[in-house]
């Protein structure tokens, strides 16, 4: 579960002129629920935006002009030789 503070940054970026957010999970489950609460607020506050995928990272580049970064990057494995 994401901490609260994550949605009031998604919430900072949709008014705040100038605020851009970029964010790294290494959890995929966390990454999952990042997306889908952003793309709920972006929904609810009826916010325009283009959407930029690339593999493991999403953008919205928002109307305001601000940009919104969500991307996964799993830990690297350590293995013991």
């Amino acid at each position: 579960m994401l901490p609260e503070e994550f949605e009031a940054a998604v919430e900072k970026v949709l008014t705040d002129k100038g605020f851009d957010l970029k964010v790294i999970f290494t959890d995929l489950e966390q990454w999952d629920e990042a997306l889908f609460i952003t793309l709920s607020i972006l929904n609810e506050k009826e916010e325009s935006f283009i959407t930029v995928h690339d593999t493991f990272t999403i953008e919205y580049l928002l109307s305001n002009g601000n940009v919104i970064t969500i991307s996964f990057r799993p830990v690297p494995l350590d293995f013991d030789i």
